[in-house]
């Protein structure tokens, strides 16, 4: 799982690919192991294409707590999937050696071929891969953005998306501060988080116009009263 540090001139774009001179640094290469030994024979040009869905930062952060990331490692989790993928779910980054690091925590196809472009393209399947692959949030050394210090940077906005989770800062409770109410008109992407009938909910993928808590779709999850 070989996880990168996207160039600062990516963050902007929806949807779009950038040719480098220089290969990315490695993401997610096992310890003890050589970056080369995936595919030594193989040359690709490094290209960075950021697509799918945009998530927010406390989007980011529903999806990993919904997963298993609790305390700190919630928190680096969301910093980690900010510095990789900017928060896009189908980011993709083509390594010199031609593996591919994809979705929002960019795990490489190589490394852990064990986890599907089907499964690292959904921020849930995603979310669980790296909860493993981080030793349930413990352990961030796979990841370049983790070692190189590059996720420090987003670690503010990380740890107040996750207060906000928690109902705007403290220990406890889930809680609705600075959640929008629900709207039928609004469409809604996985992760979403909103508040009604003094409860807070939060999409399991994309959605509009379903009720939460009474549509057969069980599209919303019930985070408890607010």
């Amino acid at each position: 799982m070989l996880l990168r540090k996207w160039l600062p001139g990516l963050l902007a774009a929806a949807l779009f690919t950038v040719m480098s001179a220089t290969a990315a640094e490695a993401g997610t290469v096992p310890p003890g192991a050589a970056r080369s030994s995936a595919h030594p024979a193989a040359t690709c040009t490094v290209t960075s294409t950021l697509a799918g869905d945009h998530l927010t930062t406390l989007q980011i952060a529903q999806i990993a707590e919904n997963n298993g990331f609790t305390g700190n490692g919630l928190v680096v989790s969301v910093a980690v999937a900010l510095a990789e993928s900017s928060g896009w779910t189908r980011a993709v980054l083509v390594d010199s050696d031609c593996s591919r690091d994809r979705g929002l925590w960019q795990i490489n196809s190589y490394w852990h071929s064990e986890v599907s472009d089907a499964q690292a393209f959904d921020p849930n399947g995603a979310a669980q891969a790296a909860y493993r692959i981080s030793s349930s949030g413990n352990d961030w050394t796979p990841w370049t953005t983790y070692t190189n210090g590059a996720y420090q940077q987003h670690m503010a906005e990380a740890q107040q998306a996750v207060d906000q989770l928690n109902g705007g800062g403290g220990s406890g409770g889930t809680g609705c501060a600075g959640l929008a109410a629900w709207n039928a008109g609004t469409a809604y992407t996985g992760g979403a988080a909103v508040s009604y009938n003094g409860h807070r909910w939060t999409a399991k993928w994309w959605t509009q116009g379903d009720v939460p808590g009474a549509n057969a779709q069980n599209v919303w999850t019930d985070n408890g009263s607010c």
